[in-house]
């Protein structure tokens, strides 16, 4: 069996309340949902998550587990007593099943974890607090979710610098930044091994971020520099306020305090319907949490952040809107030209962050270029061509 590394839980309830009617009762479900983080004890890197229905003292419902290959289904049922509740999750493999009992008290159930099979970890129970979340995380739409990839990009048998690892944006992958891997020149690849970070976006960005950092673990990587663009910044600074090392975060038209836009892609997409997109909603639970979560405040002076802003100018006849740069007609799938207009009551912005968001403004960070990178639009700040200040400055890291 594989080695497995860090392991986090979710847990997600739905409690049936009820409602006086004068001829009958009739029950109506309430969805809560809950995190359940097992600590570093564990040798996992399995996120579990459950839905269940209780009526009549019963608890019956389904339970989702992700590993590093595949999503598992299986089945969840027990009992809850009052505030006490006590179930199983069994999957076709029963590797995986495992058994909660709890009791709750406000926005947590105290309790115990075990795993049914002892094979699955070297500890065979976990005191645990289950705490109440916004979002159920592991639920996705029709759309197939990444792979989740930790890759060897190159290394020099002699490194003087840190490693550095590069995680994409939201709807990206891995190959978003092979342009950038085939401009850095000898320098850099002398003085760094490099790796590549391929998440799930669709996915909770905490759940990604101690997914990244159980692979940084896994590699056996020290205080790395992390480069990561919009939503993978976000992702990095999870696996920060997860308590990762790092020796540096650049991070290139990240939403840091969420942008606006957030609250309309459930309408551009049902792919972006998700909870990864959600949590970078402006004031909400991601993103509050982040910004007061101490090990995420401690490591600010090592953030170093860069925004791009797009332009254009109105016209009195058709088409109304132009351009100042040519190439924003072919951005795929046009999503930055349809949506920076949903932006402008918001300010600035590189068509779907705000650069006040991605400068991070008012946390004590790094800002390299005081000015955002003019007529650089969201999608091509990973690009050398288009924009040459930011690809000179990773270069020479």
């Amino acid at each position: 069996m594989k080695k497995i590394l860090l392991s986090f839980v979710l847990i997600s309830f739905i409690i049936w309340g009820c409602k006086d009617d004068p001829v009958t009762s009739v029950n109506t479900p309430t969805e809560q949902h809950y995190e359940l983080p097992l600590g570093s004890d564990s040798s996992l890197s399995h996120y579990y998550g459950v839905s269940f229905t209780e009526n009549s003292g019963t608890v019956i419902g389904t339970a989702e587990i992700i590993d590093s290959n595949a999503r598992h289904t299986g089945t969840l049922s027990g009992t809850v007593n009052g505030n006490t509740y006590s179930f199983n999750g069994d999957f076709a493999n029963n590797v995986y099943d495992f058994g909660f009992t709890g009791t709750k008290s406000g926005d947590l159930i105290d309790g115990s974890f075990h795993f049914i099979n002892p094979v699955m970890s070297p500890v065979d129970t976990f005191s645990v607090a289950l705490l109440k979340t916004a979002n159920k995380f592991l639920s996705f739409d029709t759309t197939a979710p990444n792979a989740y990839i930790f890759e060897t990009v190159f290394t020099t048998p002699n490194p003087t610098g840190p490693p550095v690892i590069f995680v994409h944006g939201m709807t990206g992958q891995i190959s978003n930044w092979d342009s950038i891997f085939t401009h850095l020149d000898a320098g850099f690849k002398s003085r760094h091994n490099v790796y590549a970070f391929q998440y799930n976006w669709q996915d909770s960005i905490m759940i990604n971020g101690r997914i990244l950092k159980d692979s940084v673990i896994a590699k056996g990587l020290v205080e790395p520099i992390i480069v990561a663009h919009s939503m993978g910044g976000l992702v990095s600074r999870a696996y920060i306020a997860s308590g990762g090392q790092i020796t540096k975060l650049v991070t290139l038209g990240t939403p840091h305090t969420g942008t606006a836009l957030a609250n309309f892609l459930p309408y551009l997409s049902q792919s972006l319907n998700s909870p990864g997109p959600r949590n970078m909603s402006i004031g909400g639970r991601f993103i509050t949490d982040l910004l007061i979560n101490p090990f995420d405040i401690a490591n600010r002076h090592k953030y170093y952040c860069f925004a791009g802003e797009m332009g254009g100018h109105f016209k009195l006849t058709s088409p109304y809107w132009v351009w100042n740069e040519t190439y924003y007609k072919d951005i795929a799938n046009g999503i930055v030209c349809k949506t920076w207009p949903m932006l402008l009551p918001y300010g600035r912005n590189d068509g779907l962050v705000n650069v006040w968001s991605a400068f991070f403004e008012g946390s004590n960070v790094n800002i390299p270029y005081p000015t955002p990178q003019y007529y650089v639009d969201h999608m091509h700040l990973i690009a050398p061509v288009a924009a040459p200040v930011i690809f000179n400055y990773i270069n020479a890291l």
